[in-house]
């Protein structure tokens, strides 16, 4: 990753931390996983990543308002979420 374009990216989108855009970086790779995949994956506690999630579905990390994920419930078990970068995530990822 080139440093010079994340602090770029850094300076469009204040909210966005590091770890939100690892978090980013690493549902682009899984799209379709998990909060337990995701965070085996990133190699970091599995309620960090969670709370990184709660925020970005909420639309309280980026831009005010911009939410940058989807999470659904897995059909054979609601308590199985499935996480996916919204078309906006793409977007702020692709300058990367």
């Amino acid at each position: 990753m080139n440093t010079k374009k994340l602090i770029n990216l850094s300076n469009q989108y204040p909210r966005l931390t590091v770890r939100t855009l690892a978090t980013l970086m690493a549902i682009g790779e899984n799209e379709g996983c998990s909060v337990s995949e995701l965070s085996h994956y990133m190699g970091v506690n599995e309620k960090n990543v969670a709370t990184t999630i709660r925020r970005l579905e909420e639309g309280r990390a980026g831009n005010p308002g911009d939410k940058l994920i989807r999470v659904k419930q897995y059909p054979d078990d609601k308590r199985y979420k499935l996480i996916h970068l919204t078309a906006k995530a793409k977007r702020i990822l692709a300058k990367l």
